[in-house]
């Protein structure tokens, strides 16, 4: 057997394989992987077609595996950093900037949650809990990741606000692409819900 034929085989072997894969990272790995050999392959047997597409697939997937690193990195510095303001510079691509006046409803207690937002100016009041969310804050990723699916409790603008929005569905597909990521919102949401039961119990510290 030649080694065209030898490649080709094991270009198919690695696309396969790629569809086993359970993470995102290893499904990219191999994907890169795959594509590096059929163009391989492609040269040998002087199939340029081949070697066009396989650089096609190989640039899409280093660039998709730049990204996810990117935000992989940037959770982890954002989550160790234990006390430190949170910043949204690894979630930027992916935002998209809310200009809203006084007394604006965001949304209202039992609407859909279909985003999560970062207060860059202004204040957000929540209506029910009478909890005003200021500069530097994120609000809204419990609704997003609760089994309801649904708001629970009424945002309304205090002042006029600019806000930073990603929405669920980007969210859900950070989350499961990137582990860091995804432990980084469990973070957030675990921080948050202590404080509203610490709140509930009249400041006490309280654990589950």
């Amino acid at each position: 057997m030649t080694l065209a034929p030898i490649l080709g085989y094991a270009a198919a072997v690695l696309l396969i394989v790629s569809f086993a894969m359970q993470t995102i990272v290893w499904v990219r790995n191999l994907a890169i992987a795959f594509a590096v050999v059929l163009g391989v392959y492609g040269v040998v047997a002087e199939q340029y077609v081949v070697v066009a597409i396989a650089v096609v697939i190989l640039a899409v997937n280093v660039w998709r595996q730049w990204e996810t690193e990117k935000i992989g990195g940037a959770a982890r510095t954002a989550a160790a950093g234990a006390g430190a303001p949170i910043t949204v510079d690894w979630l930027l691509p992916h935002m998209e900037a809310v200009a809203l006046p006084k007394d604006h409803v965001l949304f209202h207690k039992g609407d859909p949650a279909d985003a999560m937002y970062f207060v860059s100016r202004g204040r957000i009041e929540l209506k029910e809990f009478g909890i005003e969310i200021g500069k530097g804050s994120l609000f809204g990723e419990i609704g997003v990741f609760a089994v309801e699916n649904v708001r629970t409790a009424t945002a309304v603008c205090l002042e006029d606000c600019s806000l930073l929005r990603v929405s669920a569905e980007r969210m859900r597909e950070l989350f499961y692409q990137n582990p860091e990521f995804a432990f980084f919102l469990v973070g957030v949401i675990t921080r948050r819900l202590t404080e509203d039961l610490e709140r509930a119990t009249g400041g006490r510290s309280a654990s589950l």
